[in-house]
């Protein structure tokens, strides 16, 4: 895959060992055994989250050896002066920041006390539910990325992959090609409508995925983080699964989750009835779904996931 600005993944071999048995082990390990944490994979930088804020962001050294850590300011300038040096070159220097997790926690969780962000933290139980749980690998979707934004008109919550349960399936057999899959996640009724709204995503998805090239980029980009975050063990449920996929189907899927929707509210109607409008009158080849809960959990099941037509009926 050719590297272009703003594509995500790690090119030089060394980052991705270092994670993995270098002097950034001890990060991945605790991230591992942490499922309050979840690492993401950025262009040449990772970020692990907490809560679904960033409690850490380690890029490579563009001038030298070694690496850089930060921590958000936002969430706990108290506690700047306590913070290890941000140069990280040993893994001493990754212990000490190791150290200062339980004091950032803290901090973050005294910030988000004052600053509610309960479509973050939805976001990240949604990777643990289908990444890392006991449960993950018998849901049909893993994902593979979350707060996408390429700045070319392709912003999404999440990106997971649609890998159905089947042994077909997950054997990669009969040709059977999983699904790249954009999720947008809403909390609350506030945003269904409006310059954030369902209408405005799908109408911004369409002219993004209309593009063939950009199409190709996306699939090729995601299949390479995905496979950088299987190597590191970033993606429990798929560990005892040594099928590499190296294609996915044509289609690119768009399911929206919305947390705790009000039924007595009539904005949810609205919101999908302007959608269906919308195809009626600009047929389009972007297929739009809608999740709904499985016995009240974020784990992500294709009997689950329903055409609008479908949802608009239960609504």
């Amino acid at each position: 895959m050719s590297k272009e600005a703003g594509r995500r993944g790690l090119s030089g071999k060394p980052f991705m060992q270092d994670l993995r048995k270098g002097l950034l082990s001890s990060l991945l390990q605790r991230v591992q055994d942490d499922s309050s944490l979840d690492m993401e994979i950025r262009q040449e930088y990772i970020n692990i989250y907490y809560r679904g804020g960033n409690l850490l962001r380690v890029n490579k050294n563009k001038n030298g050896p070694g690496y850089s850590a930060y921590f958000e300011a936002k969430y706990g300038p108290s506690i700047k002066h306590i913070l290890p040096d941000a140069n990280i070159s040993s893994s001493d220097d990754a212990a000490r920041w190791l150290s200062t997790f339980p004091v950032m926690k803290n901090a973050m969780d005294l910030w988000f006390g004052e600053h509610p962000k309960a479509e973050r933290a939805s976001q990240q139980m949604v990777v643990y539910e289908n990444n890392v749980s006991p449960w993950a690998g018998a849901t049909d979707y893993f994902i593979v990325d979350i707060e996408y934004d390429n700045h070319k008109g392709a912003r999404f919550d999440l990106v997971a992959l649609r890998w159905d349960s089947t042994v077909t399936a997950r054997k990669l057999q009969r040709e059977y090609l999983p699904i790249l899959t954009a999720v947008e996640l809403k909390t609350g009724d506030g945003a269904l409508k409006g310059d954030a709204g369902l209408l405005e995503h799908y109408r911004q998805w369409e002219e993004f995925f209309a593009d063939p090239c950009q199409l190709n980029n996306f699939k090729q980009e995601m299949l390479n983080v995905l496979k950088q975050k299987r190597d590191l063990g970033l993606i429990p449920a798929l560990e005892n699964n040594p099928n590499e996929i190296v294609r996915v189907a044509d289609r690119i899927d768009v399911v929206f989750l919305l947390a705790n929707h009000d039924p007595a509210s009539s904005k949810l109607v609205g919101a999908v009835d302007d959608i269906l409008r919308e195809q009626k009158k600009n047929p389009s080849n972007i297929i739009i779904k809608f999740g709904v809960a499985n016995f009240l959990g974020f784990g992500l099941y294709s009997q689950n996931i329903l055409s609008v037509e479908d949802f608009r009926c239960r609504i």
